[in-house]
C-alpha cells in the first residue's frame, strides 16, 4: 500500500484554509453601499423617445448626479442579474470619474474600484483608466483593462453621439444627438 504524502496534504488545506480566509475577509471588509434600483427621469425619457423609434437627429441632455448615476446603475444591474457586479458607488468629478463596487463570484463579494478619465472623440466616449483596485495579479488586471476598452467599443452601436460632456464635482451633464 502507497504512503500518502501527509505533508503535501496538510500543506494543501493550510492553504486552502487561509484562501478561505482571505476571501472571507475581503468580502466582509468593506459593507456594501446600497442605494435604491432608479431609473433616472432624464435617462428613462431618452431611452423611451430612442425606443418610440420617432426620431431622426435631435438633441438631447442628461444631467446626472453622483446619487442618480448610482441608481441607475443600480437600476441596470437589477434588469441584467447575470451581470456579475453590485452596489455601485460613483463619485464624479471635474477630472475623473471613480467608482467602486463588489464583483459577486462563487457568493464572495470581491470589493473593486477604478478611477478613470472620460473623453469624447468623434461622439463617442474614450475612457482612460488612471488606476484599478482589483485583488488579482496584474496579468487579470490588464485583461479586464482590455475587455473594458472592448466593450465601451461598443458604443458605436449605440443610437446616440455625444456632442459635451461637462464634469463637475458630483454632477455631470451630457449632450447629444439621436441618430
Amino acid at each position: 500500500m502507497k504512503r500518502l504524502p501527509w505533508n503535501g496534504l496538510i500543506g494543501l488545506v493550510f492553504v486552502m484554509v487561509n484562501l478561505f480566509a482571505l476571501a472571507w475577509a475581503l468580502t466582509s471588509a468593506v459593507k456594501p453601499h446600497v442605494v435604491e434600483p432608479i431609473k433616472d427621469a432624464e435617462v428613462d425619457q431618452l431611452l423611451t423617445y430612442i425606443g418610440s423609434g420617432k426620431h431622426s437627429g435631435e438633441s438631447w441632455q442628461v444631467t446626472l448626479t453622483d446619487l442618480e448615476a448610482e441608481q441607475t446603475i443600480t437600476w441596470y444591474l437589477k434588469k441584467y442579474p447575470q451581470i456579475p457586479f453590485a452596489y455601485p458607488q460613483v463619485h464624479i468629478k471635474p477630472s475623473y470619474i471613480s467608482g467602486e463596487g463588489d464583483v459577486i463570484l462563487g457568493g464572495l463579494r470581491i470589493h473593486v474600484g477604478a478611477k478613470v478619465n472620460v473623453t469624447l472623440k468623434d461622439g463617442l466616449p474614450v475612457v482612460k483608466i488612471i488606476s484599478l483596485s482589483l485583488p488579482f495579479p496584474q496579468a487579470v488586471q490588464n485583461q479586464v483593462e482590455q475587455e473594458i476598452q472592448h466593450q465601451l467599443g461598443r458604443a458605436a452601436l449605440l443610437p446616440v453621439r455625444f456632442t459635451s460632456a461637462d464634469w463637475g464635482d458630483g454632477v455631470v451633464t451630457v449632450k447629444g444627438t439621436i441618430r
